[in-house]
């Protein structure tokens, strides 16, 4: 299906990110993520949490005196000492969140549907008093009575809401179930909707795009996927998607993941799974000998998106499972050629010792000098 060519996308590393189980930015690094991020071409980042902690209050009003193209967003409950510290600070956009399911009427707030609505109409008019421009997130919104749930976004509208978001606050939504929520509330609401995605189920990235899909406006990402317990979808899978399977025309500079994936990484102290999409260390590794004879010729046809594209390189796994093509092209980056004799001679050694990993480029020539191959 296609998806509309004007959407945004919200970057949560410096708030949601920050909730990442061993994670602290400092400020300096919030601002030099902010920048990068900016450049980048989000649409939204998302400052933080004023009310959290000083550190937290301090970052904000730093980042708020960054000149960005990207729109600013505070994050904060819907209450009105949230919404004051956000004005003191003058933060132009400002994302406020109460839970909406069951469970968070009951166990969070302990109040009922018609006390919620009242407190939350409270907080929008008393944001929009202050001057602010107000997104409005129903917390745990995949949990909650659907007809609540638009009742809750009309609400917000009416109240003067310039958007409202569905969060899908376990994770919980699969693709098929976030298109048809979603289609239901932008049919509802004249605002645009915003989604939310957590990683809890594996299914964030599929479920922001099938939300965008169903005529969502804008998805909220975080770099590498932080965000609390599993995360959010990464920024790198959504632009990545949107621009290569949905051919989006977006002004992202696909270019700078690699750097960005390394900055986040040194500041977190955590390390990208090597097999994640796009930033992963394995994303454009092949190592199946039939799978590489067929890169070597095509790359396309075992690559939907070019490492070229991403300012990466692709790489060939030297093994057991290695077949005379790959071996073929290390050799020849290597500036050494052989004869097809050679060839199988060095393939037969490397596929009698499955205890090497992965061959470097001094084990090889170490190997080719050892069967008196001439360098």
């Amino acid at each position: 299906m296609l998806i509309r060519q004007k959407l945004e996308i919200l970057d949560s590393t410096l708030r949601e990110g920050e909730q990442t189980p061993g994670v602290s930015f400092t400020v300096k690094q919030k601002i030099t993520l902010a920048k990068q991020l900016d450049i980048f071409g989000v649409d939204f980042i998302e400052l933080g949490h004023p009310a959290v902690s000083p550190d937290v209050y301090e970052a904000v009003e730093a980042l708020n005196d960054l000149s960005l193209n990207a729109k600013k967003m505070a994050h904060g409950r819907a209450s009105k000492s949230d919404i004051n510290d956000v004005v003191a600070i003058g933060v132009e956009w400002m994302g406020i969140f109460f839970g909406t399911s069951p469970l968070s009427l009951k166990h969070k707030f302990n109040v009922t549907k018609s006390e919620a609505l009242k407190r939350i109409q409270s907080a929008v008019e008393y944001g929009k008093d202050k001057g602010l421009k107000l997104r409005f997130t129903a917390e745990d919104a995949s949990r909650t009575d659907l007809d609540y749930l638009i009742q809750v976004g009309q609400l917000v509208q009416n109240s003067g809401a310039d958007r409202f978001s569905l969060a899908d606050t376990v994770g919980c939504l699969t693709p098929t179930k976030t298109k048809i929520l979603v289609s239901r509330l932008v049919a509802e609401l004249d605002i645009p909707v915003h989604v939310h995605c957590h990683n809890d189920f594996g299914m964030a990235t599929a479920n922001a795009l099938s939300a965008l899909e169903a005529g969502a406006q804008c998805v909220d990402v975080a770099m590498n996927g932080l965000g609390e317990r599993c995360g959010l979808p990464p920024l790198a899978e959504i632009v990545a998607a949107l621009t290569n399977l949905y051919k989006i025309n977006g002004k992202w500079d696909l270019g700078m993941i690699p750097e960005l994936t390394k900055m986040v990484d040194s500041f977190t102290k955590l390390d990208s799974n090597v097999n994640q999409p796009i930033v992963g260390k394995n994303a454009f590794t092949h190592k199946a000998g039939l799978h590489v004879k067929a890169v070597v010729i095509e790359p396309k046809s075992y690559e939907a998106i070019s490492p070229e594209s991403l300012k990466r390189k692709r790489h060939f796994v030297i093994d057991k499972f290695t077949g005379k093509s790959a071996l073929k092209n290390r050799l020849n980056h290597l500036g050494i050629s052989v004869s097809p004799k050679e060839l199988d001679c060095l393939l037969i050694e490397i596929k009698f010792h499955p205890d090497k990993l992965n061959w470097d480029d001094n084990e090889l020539i170490s190997l080719t000098k050892s069967q008196e191959i001439k360098l």
